[in-house]
């Protein structure tokens, strides 16, 4: 990376590292202004695009979604000048963090897969994901999106997104063929406090596995963690992943 350029800026760069896109996967056209999740954006807490980017929160919260919306998804930000924070997804990661006590400027906001999907569905598996190729361009990228944030503590979001991070970490091996948040919860592993990645090799990164924000309402009610069940049970994996992380602390 060129001294002086912003890591995010040095991410971009490195999106070729995942090409060739599979079928049904199309490279984002051009970033959004604005507050927007990586690669649509960049990837920060950015509420007014006409100033320069805020910082790359080093050794904050890295919160890993599956992937950036569809072309459709994609084009509709575009013309509305960026991703809206209003939406659901937004709306109820924030009120998330904000119930314990996670600014969003100490976040960096990004996704597993890259990419765009082709056409206008949102939801569901990635159509990449049967790609192994392409499977393993997008994790050597998050490794480098790892080694760029060097965060404390990992937050990934929904059903699919462990299953693709845990190979970076032998300490995330429970992690690898968990098919659903419920087996991650079964085998009491939702949180791993201690998860060694080779490029954070100066520090140990808490990893915590929430359910996706968009659905939230609905999808936490099947949450189970120590005695508890449905948000409390979240809300305490979060919290004591705060705490093992040292972000809470601050």
């Amino acid at each position: 990376m060129d001294e002086g350029q912003h890591p995010v800026e040095h991410l971009f760069e490195g999106l070729k590292t995942v090409e060739p896109y599979p079928e049904g996967v199309v490279p984002v056209p051009e970033r959004l202004p604005g507050t927007a999740f990586f690669p649509g954006g960049l990837g920060l807490w950015h509420p007014n695009p006409e100033e320069p980017p805020p910082p790359m929160p080093a050794g904050g919260v890295m919160v890993l979604g599956h992937d950036f919306y569809s072309e459709a998804g994609y084009r509709r930000f575009l013309a509305n000048r960026g991703e809206s924070t209003r939406g659901p997804t937004w709306r109820n990661l924030l009120a998330l963090l904000a119930r314990v006590g996670v600014g969003p400027e100490r976040c960096f906001f990004t996704n597993a897969y890259m990419g765009l999907r082709a056409g206008s569905q949102n939801t569901g598996r990635f159509p990449g994901a049967g790609d192994l190729g392409f499977v393993g361009r997008c994790r050597a990228f998050l490794g480098e999106q790892l080694r760029a944030q060097k965060p404390r503590l990992i937050l990934t979001l929904g059903s699919h997104v462990p299953a693709v991070l845990a190979p970076l970490s032998e300490d995330l091996a429970p992690w690898i063929k968990a098919a659903s948040l419920k087996a991650l919860d079964e085998a009491e592993c939702p949180l791993i406090p201690a998860a060694r990645f080779p490029s954070v090799p100066d520090r140990k990164v808490t990893v915590a596995a929430l359910v996706h924000p968009s659905i939230r309402w609905a999808s936490v009610l099947r949450r189970r963690y120590k005695t508890l069940s449905g948000d409390p049970a979240e809300r305490s994996i979060l919290e004591d992943a705060l705490k093992a992380s040292g972000v809470g602390e601050e």
